[in-house]
Parts: structure tokens; C-alpha cells; sequence
């Protein structure tokens, strides 16, 4: 991957290397997570994927859904967003991804109608994902969902169904009593980190993707030369905080990147989003997460480069070479004729860059080059590390989310249950 970075005058050298010296000691501590394989602590979801047991679990997937063609994923968030990022990068392969994560009837017949013409039940499979047991969103789609698939394939739907949560959960004892098959995830690692555990490798391996060189990439974001760039990006994000920097905007500059914008979103707003610090202290400054498209260039660049103050742009892309066409040098497109579609996007990506730039507006951008699948992991391995960095120099847990449990509450109260 390529990272460059275009900063405000008061980001210097100097600067960054105050900031990191504050990072340290945590960053031993996390360090020695790594070292020791310690799952008593939340960090533990940055080094789980090297466990032996893991890895059987994933060939054990692949060869028990070897024959699969739908994969129909239920969960919430940081149940499925992982997944999905990865998947929409990649590009569909000859399983289809199929999501049930908000509660929607329309979705669910929707989904219902594309299986339709789905004769053989070993063409579908069905992961259900809840860390808790009890997201009312994944329970009530699965419950509805797995009904239907009953009616049409019997009782093997559930042959072809997998539960993933924490162990002991009565979700997970509901699944051993329906025969599916039932694979515990780490307790101590959260949702929106776990796309590094089974959460997001038992279905990227029923998707038919290489887990081998994700989970690669996953295990070098903690590798000194990635690890010393993490810590020097989360002093520039949390110093562009202090600076009352309060719009961090995702910009995937390919469409295919977006899911992976929403789930850095998920991964920062849940983790950064707090009410108080660990000292019981008011938390007055933060990001609010968006993400943008170059489909948005002429709305969003707009009100960007007419100086909208306060807003962090982070923009990814490819530098995608495996398909790739020639502009005619004939017709509507003839000015352009010498190059190929690849160089235009790049030359339009160049152009950004250097309009911010003009405009004096602070960014970062990555660029994923050669072997995709380990870049998808080092990324995600290196961003979720970057917000434990962000968190510590907050103040911040960067593992809990007191307030999303408020609407559970209310929403168990309006249902009586």
C-alpha cells in the first residue's frame, strides 16, 4: 500500500514525534498482548487470527460449503460489515453475498424471492451472527428467515446454517439444538474489532476468498513498519481533534470501497463516540464519520473546496491495474483517446489531491496496490489498531459502548419483552 499525507502547518515533525512518545507505554502493553497471545484483554483481536484453531475452523468451513453458491449473512453491524467490506472489494466471485441487517420485511421477501429458483439446499448457506445472543435485529431476521428456508428444504437447512456468538449464550444453545453448526468467538474481543476472528473469516471463507493472505495482512499490521505508521496516524487524528477538526470524512474514491468505509465508521464512532473519558470527564471533542463517493465530487468536493472549515478528508483507492480499457480515440471521447480508462481515473485522482492541496485542506490517502486480499487485512488490521492508539490518547475506553444499549433497553420496554 501507498500512504502520503497533506497536513496543516501545525502537524510537524516535532509535533508527531511528542505525540507518539505519549503513545509508549501503551504501546508496550499492547505489544505484550501480541507476544504472549493474551486473550484476557480486548487488544487480543489484533493477534487471534494466528491461533492453530482458528485456521482449522476456516479449512473445515471451506470444505463443508464447498459447494455453495448463496451465502445469506444475518447480523448488525460489527457482525457483518467487516464481511461485506471485504467481499465488495474483492468483487463478486461465484458465491453471492445476500444481507439481512436492519429489520425489514422488504428485505426479507426480497431475499426470499432472489432464493427462489435456488432448488438444491447445498447451494445456500445461512450465517448467523450475534455476539450477545440477544440483538433483537439478528434474531428476529433469522427466526423469520431460517422458517422459510425450512418450509423449503426441511430440516437440512440447518445442515447448511452456522451460528457464530459468544459460547454458552442461549442463541448458540437454540443452534446446537436445531443441528447447526455452532462456532464460538472470543468473549473479550467486541464486535466492531472482530472481523479479524471468526466473525469475519468463517464466511469470507464460505465466500470462497483467500483467508490465508487476509489474516497475513491482519498479523503484519502489528509488524513494526506498519505498527510505527499506526501510531503516527493516530496522533495526527487525535491532533487534528485538538485543532477542532469535528467532520472526518471517508472518501472511497472506487465505489467497491465504500463498504469499507462504513466499516471504519462503525469501528470509530462506536469506539470514539463517548459521553465520558476513563477519568469521568466530559468528552467535548470528536468526529462525525461520513463517507463519499467520486460520485460526489461535484456536491461534496464542492462544498469542500469552498472551504467548509473543519473537516479531515481520508481518501482510498486502487491503483488497479488486472482489467482495464482504452478510451476510443474516436467519438464523444476522443480527447482523451490516448489513455486508458485506469490513467483517467487517476489523473481525476491526481486533480483531487492537488485541489485540496490549493485550497489548503488537510488529507491522508492510501492506495492499494498489488495483492488486494492482504491489503484488505493489513488495513483493517492497522485501523483498528490506530483507533486503540486514538482511544489511549483520549482518554477513551475504546472497547465499550455504554449508550447503544440505550435503545435495546427502549425498544424491550416498548415491546414488553
Amino acid at each position: 500500500m501507498y500512504f502520503s499525507y497533506f497536513d496543516i502547518d501545525s502537524i510537524t515533525p516535532s509535533s508527531q514525534k511528542r505525540g507518539v512518545a505519549k503513545l509508549k507505554k501503551y504501546r508496550n502493553k499492547v505489544q505484550k498482548v501480541i507476544d504472549t497471545n493474551d486473550n484476557t484483554r480486548p487488544e487480543y483481536s489484533l493477534v487471534h487470527a494466528k491461533n492453530e484453531q482458528v485456521h482449522d475452523t476456516v479449512d473445515a468451513i471451506k470444505k463443508q460449503f464447498k459447494a455453495v453458491q448463496h451465502l445469506v449473512l444475518v447480523g448488525i453491524g460489527g457482525s457483518n460489515l467487516g464481511t461485506e467490506a471485504v467481499h465488495a472489494a474483492l468483487g463478486e466471485n461465484k458465491v453471492k453475498l445476500h444481507t439481512l441487517d436492519t429489520v425489514s420485511s422488504h428485505a426479507i421477501d426480497q431475499l426470499l424471492k432472489d432464493l427462489k429458483s435456488v432448488r438444491s439446499v447445498k447451494k445456500v448457506a445461512v450465517c448467523v451472527i450475534s455476539k450477545s445472543g440477544g440483538t433483537a435485529e439478528t434474531l428476529v431476521n433469522a427466526g423469520v428467515l431460517l422458517e422459510a428456508l425450512e418450509k423449503k428444504y426441511r430440516k437440512t437447512i440447518y445442515k447448511q446454517t452456522v451460528f457464530i456468538g459468544n459460547a454458552g449464550t442461549p442463541f448458540m444453545k437454540e443452534g446446537k439444538k436445531l443441528g447447526v453448526t455452532t462456532i464460538a468467538m472470543p468473549e473479550i474481543v467486541g464486535g466492531r474489532y472482530s472481523v479479524s476472528t471468526e466473525v469475519g473469516l468463517v464466511p469470507l471463507a464460505i465466500l470462497g476468498h483467500d483467508t490465508d493472505a487476509f489474516i497475513a495482512g491482519l498479523l503484519d499490521a502489528t509488524e513494526e513498519e506498519f505498527e510505527s505508521v499506526t501510531a503516527e496516524n493516530a496522533v495526527r487524528f487525535y491532533t487534528y481533534l485538538q485543532k477542532k477538526y469535528q467532520h472526518y470524512n471517508f472518501f472511497a474514491f472506487e465505489p467497491r470501497l465504500y463498504k469499507l468505509g462504513a466499516w471504519f465508521r462503525q469501528l470509530s464512532a462506536e469506539s470514539l463516540g463517548k459521553t465520558k473519558d476513563r477519568s469521568r470527564k466530559a468528552v467535548t471533542k470528536g468526529f462525525l464519520p461520513s463517507i463519499s463517493t467520486a460520485v460526489e465530487l461535484h456536491s461534496m468536493g464542492q462544498m469542500y473546496l469552498s472551504g467548509y472549515a473543519g473537516v479531515y478528508t481520508d481518501f482510498v483507492t486502487f491503483d488497479d491495474d488486472t482489467v482495464d480499457y482504452e478510451v476510443p480515440k474516436k467519438g464523444i471521447a476522443k480527447k482523451y483517446g490516448r489513455f486508458t480508462v485506469s490513467e483517467v481515473a487517476a489523473g481525476i485522482y491526481g486533480g483531487v489531491m492537488g485541489a485540496y492541496q490549493e485550497k489548503n485542506l488537510p488529507y491522508r490517502s492510501t492506495i492499494f496496490d498489488e495483492d488486494l486480499t492482504y491489503s484488505l487485512g493489513l488495513f483493517m488490521g492497522m485501523r483498528m489498531l490506530e483507533t486503540m492508539y486514538v482511544a489511549e490518547l483520549m482518554n477513551l475506553n475504546a472497547f465499550d459502548q455504554p449508550n447503544v444499549e440505550l435503545y435495546k433497553d427502549k425498544t424491550r420496554g416498548i415491546l414488553g419483552i
